[in-house]
């Protein structure tokens, strides 16, 4: 088996905000209620089985005589029932780790109120896991609450008013750009959310489509009184893409919400990272974990080239507003240095839902998936920001084989090892077990390296569970004392 390098997910989110006046503001709020109502219409539609074509067209009538709006609310449905599925796949695979898990500590355990703890527990998870399974059975997607689960059980405690409901349930709205069209000053990339630049001013400002009410719909041709502008601040480490993007006249998306009074715009765009893996250059792989990013960069003869770690062991405990300023940061400082030591493609590992779970609750903060999944795409926008291409590989045994096969070699760690694992990946080579494993392991006929890899990796999850039933201390042993443990122990 040969992993083959693929491309993340190419797309950079602006983060900008705009400053309506009072009768904007009235508006854009009336606006955002109507969207968010087209859009829950169509989420009931579509869970219904509903075509999308038809669903446009009741939009129409009931909601805006405006066939895109009508299209984006419909997009907007479908991406919150994508979303769905893909937590119910992360939930399924989590209870199922949670569940083996406690079944491990079930046997170690021998104290009887201990033992019925963990029976309690493994009780409440395989409901769970039957529950959430349901849905994958089923094909469905567990019905949406749009403002918050919790906000709808503040509200029926009488916690949060009315208005504030409302307010959580109609603060958006979304639009995707297409190329070919412009909107009201004819700027190309968005036909009802117009961002424009002026040369003179240096300034930015949204040029935002509002159709009538349906009562009052006169055609089908856009009125320049339906349209509101309002100005548009852009952070400085953003203008030149921003600008770049409208001088081009490519499409861009842009999504309006309101929160605490602000009206914030998000506006989305592919930085067209298309090159493929050059064989003939270096490539760096970078293997993400909890506390530190280790990077290591090899030659494209696929030897070992340079390597170094970037701690930041508080990423996990901070809180959300605090991580997402820690990950750019850190983003920034990896990019800075791969781009000085001349770097021009990265490999990642993909990303996966599978979670090593664990009973306790501060292991399982530190291993969570959004944790990941935030310093993953933080990297990802700031390599292509500075010209390097990013690739992604199969994630599978990648700290296995660099802890047994390139960890001792190379004196690496193993997250050192494992980067140097996924850049080889991306480079093309496959990984060959080494003799004096291949001699341990004794395959018989047609055997396959990848395969013997998955062997040793089930020896050794074996082996672990069987040093931490006899109390060995394991923390400080190397390759070698782990095959001597695996093979030799009775």
């Amino acid at each position: 088996m040969r992993p083959r390098a693929s491309k993340p997910i190419d797309m950079i989110t602006v983060p900008g905000r705009i400053y309506p006046d009072t009768v904007a503001r009235e508006e854009l709020v009336s606006f955002m209620g109507r969207f968010q109502a087209a859009k829950r219409s169509a989420y009931q539609a579509l869970r219904r089985g509903e075509e999308a074509g038809e669903i446009v067209k009741a939009l129409y009538e009931k909601f805006f005589p405006n066939a895109r709006w009508c299209q984006w609310a419909v997009e907007d449905a479908k991406s919150t029932i994508e979303s769905q599925q893909e937590l119910v796949k992360m939930y399924v695979s989590d209870l199922k780790a949670k569940i083996e898990k406690s079944e491990e500590k079930l046997e170690r355990a021998r104290d009887r109120l201990h033992r019925q703890g963990i029976h309690t527990r493994l009780n409440k998870l395989r409901a769970k896991l039957a529950y959430w399974e349901g849905f994958l059975e089923r094909g469905e997607v567990p019905p949406a609450v749009f403002g918050g689960k919790k906000n709808l059980l503040l509200l029926q405690e009488g916690k949060l008013s009315k208005e504030k409901w409302r307010e959580l349930r109609s603060n958006s709205f979304y639009s995707v750009g297409q190329a070919n069209m412009k909107g009201l000053e004819g700027q190309h990339g968005n036909a009802n959310t117009e961002i424009v630049y002026h040369d003179l001013t240096g300034a930015f400002h949204l040029n935002v489509y509002i159709p009538p009410e349906p009562e009052n719909k006169t055609g089908r041709r856009r009125k320049e009184e339906e349209w509101i502008t309002v100005p548009l601040e852009i952070p400085a480490r953003y203008r030149d893409l921003l600008i770049l993007r409208l001088l081009k006249g490519e499409a861009y998306t842009v999504r309006v919400v309101r929160k605490d009074g602000r009206f914030e715009c998000l506006i989305s765009f592919p930085l067209g990272d298309t090159a493929s893996v050059d064989k003939n250059s270096v490539m760096a792989g970078i293997d993400l974990n909890p506390e530190v990013a280790a990077v290591t960069v090899v030659s494209p003869d696929g030897n070992f080239k340079a390597s170094h770690c970037f701690w930041c062991p508080e990423l996990v405990h901070v809180s959300h507003e605090k991580r997402e300023w820690l990950a750019g940061n850190l983003a920034k400082e990896i990019a800075a240095w791969l781009k000085d030591i001349g770097v021009k493609q990265v490999a990642l590992e993909e990303l996966s839902f599978a979670q090593d779970h664990d009973t306790n609750r501060y292991f399982n903060r530190i291993t969570h998936n959004f944790c990941k999944k935030l310093l993953f795409n933080r990297i990802v926008v700031a390599l292509r920001k500075r010209g390097i291409a990013v690739f992604t590989v199969p994630a599978k045994f990648t700290s296995l084989i660099g802890y047994f096969k390139y960890s001792r070699v190379y004196g690496l760690s193993t997250h050192q090892a494992a980067a140097l694992v996924i850049a080889r990946r991306a480079l093309g080579f496959t990984e060959k077990i080494p003799k004096e494993i291949l001699k341990m392991l004794a395959p018989g006929e047609g055997w396959q390296h990848f395969k013997l890899w998955g062997r040793l990796f089930g020896l050794f999850k074996a082996a672990r569970k069987r040093a931490i039933r006899k109390d060995c201390l394991f923390r400080r042993w190397n390759p070698e004392d782990w095959l001597s443990f695996m093979f030799n122990s009775s």
